[in-house]
């Protein structure tokens, strides 16, 4: 059967697994062949891997679908087009056809008959292209498209998308180098990926990739079977087989150790691994990732650079429940003396008092960062409204830091450094913006009735103007950030599963329970209740 080559771009990773195995794309005639978040990096796939179609959404950042299918046509001969959309971007969809897209799909509508009766027509269109012009079967890179297959798969896998039986049958199918026999799965993360990132153009990204995997693929001995995954630009799965012994154990330290090294040899940034337990067989494969997955999280108390292995006594001591943490108000009590002696000896002190009773108390990653927000908080609300801070390796607000620090000793040392700032009054303080005061509000009160004409009335400034420059300043616009604030808190809430989705929304500023869910789908790419699912 001639096989033609398929692009998916979508900015929803869920939309795109869906589309990806909603049905068997080489019965249909089509390889996939790759898959992007957006129009730009779709662009730039498609000048290297030449698709016959690209399925693509209207609305996407850094290019949308239209352009993408502008820009696309310059430089890939006789590609055919389908679009995605939902029912109020129909006007998008005509325009689409307009450019000369065969056809569009309303994304909450589709169905594998659907997309199949779609398929038919689309390759009955390049057949008759390719027999008009006397072209022969089109050059499928075989290679790269049984690593992009294996790579599904292996996603498909560990996600719960694929019974455990149909994944096994695909594996053989596909010929993963891996054996179905003991294995270990070792994740490796790159750590603090967004500075990183910003090293690299948004065209570059794929380049950090390719170098990443192009340097685990040389330091893993060639005696050892493996298959590696590209989880994400941050994340890379290594899958290989091993034995239970203590001598393997050692090697694999080894090994892990060598590639941190050469990585941060050759591309100057650091990786923290976690390393599951030995498996039996291809058919665990989700458990010894999950296993991995939770050993590297432990790096939040370890530190990053770390190699953390699952069947360490120490990775599995602190069990993921519901509890309360003891004395925590009588800490926040000493707290505020602390700041009230203004005395950097006294806050590091009480902080020092806090750390040692979320430790002995085995606090988890979630409480240890809601605690830490609260301290934060006491800070900005008690007489300390005017410190400015932010945060020394980017420009964020105390609770942003918090939230996005990697590591307990980078949010202990955010806090500190926060508290510290705000009680040296040696020196003036520097007057506060607007957008950075309305900011703050939105920190503290956006479980409330909030808007920007409160907000403006609060702090004495006319409405428009706090608009303009609250987008200047902090490159969104108040409702934007608002909600951003509201969903950040919302899924913190949800990891707590003594409240309902109702009292979540509540708790976040919402009354109107399927407005909240509306809001947070089309924020955060989920439901809510799939979201804590």
């Amino acid at each position: 059967m001639m096989m033609f080559k398929l692009l998916i771009v979508d900015d929803e990773l869920l939309m795109r697994m869906g589309i990806r195995s909603m049905v068997e794309w080489e019965k249909q005639g089509f390889v996939l062949a790759g898959e992007a978040s957006n129009g730009k990096e779709a662009l730039d796939m498609a000048r290297s891997i030449q698709p016959d179609l690209i399925i693509t959404d209207i609305k996407m950042p850094l290019m949308d679908g239209l352009q993408l299918i502008r820009e696309a046509q310059k430089v890939v001969s006789g590609c055919k087009f389908v679009i995605l959309s939902y029912f109020n971007e129909f006007s998008y969809a005509k325009e689409a056809m307009q450019l000369g897209a065969v056809d569009y799909l309303i994304k909450n509508e589709i169905t594998p008959a659907g997309l199949i009766q779609l398929l038919e027509v689309v390759r009955q269109r390049l057949l008759d292209d390719r027999a008009s012009s006397g072209k022969s079967e089109p050059s499928v890179d075989y290679s790269e498209s049984l690593s992009y297959l294996k790579e599904n798969l292996f996603k498909d896998w560990i996600s719960g998308l694929l019974d455990v039986s149909e994944a096994v049958l695909k594996a053989e199918h596909l010929h993963v180098r891996v054996r179905s026999d003991e294995l270990r799965v070792i994740k490796f993360h790159l750590d603090n990926f967004e500075r990183v990132r910003k090293k690299y153009v948004e065209k570059d990204e794929k380049l950090l990739r390719f170098s990443i995997l192009n340097i685990l693929e040389e330091m893993i001995p060639r005696k050892w079977d493996k298959e590696i995954v590209i989880e994400s630009s941050s994340d890379y799965l290594l899958m290989i087989n091993t034995v239970q012994s203590e001598a393997a154990l050692a090697e694999i330290h080894h090994l892990c150790r060598d590639i941190q090294q050469a990585m941060k040899d050759f591309m100057n940034v650091t990786f923290s691994v976690g390393v599951s337990s030995v498996i039996r067989n291809l058919s665990c494969l989700r458990t010894a990732y999950r296993e991995a997955n939770h050993a590297l999280r432990n790096r939040f108390f370890w530190g990053t650079g770390r190699i953390l292995f699952y069947e360490n006594p120490e990775i599995n001591k602190r069990e993921v429940r519901e509890r309360h943490i003891f004395r925590m108000e009588e800490w926040k009590s000493e707290f505020r003396k602390a700041l009230d002696s203004q005395k950097k000896e006294k806050l590091e002190d009480a902080l020092h008092g806090i750390r040692q009773i979320l430790v002995s108390e085995q606090a988890n990653e979630r409480e240890i960062r809601e605690f830490y927000m609260g301290l934060a908080e006491i800070i900005s609300t008690e007489g300390f409204s005017k410190c400015v801070f932010r945060h020394s390796k980017a420009e964020m607000l105390p609770y942003e830091a918090v939230l996005a620090a990697e590591t307990w000793d980078e949010i202990h040392q955010i806090v500190l450094e926060y508290a510290s700032q705000c009680i040296v009054l040696d020196s003036p303080l520097p007057e506060r913006s607007y957008a950075d005061l309305a900011a703050d509000l939105i920190h503290r009160n956006y479980a409330e009735e909030i808007s920007l004409i409160s907000v403006a009335n609060q702090i004495n400034v006319n409405p428009s103007y706090l608009s303009r420059v609250f987008k200047q300043e902090k490159g969104e616009n108040f409702i934007s950030y608002l909600t951003r604030v509201r969903m950040e808190r919302a899924k913190s809430i949800l990891e707590n599963r003594r409240f309902k989705i109702s009292e979540v929304a509540e708790k976040v500023g919402y009354h109107n329970y399927p407005y909240f869910s509306k809001i947070f789908k089309k924020t955060v790419g989920m439901s809510p209740e799939e979201y804590r699912g």
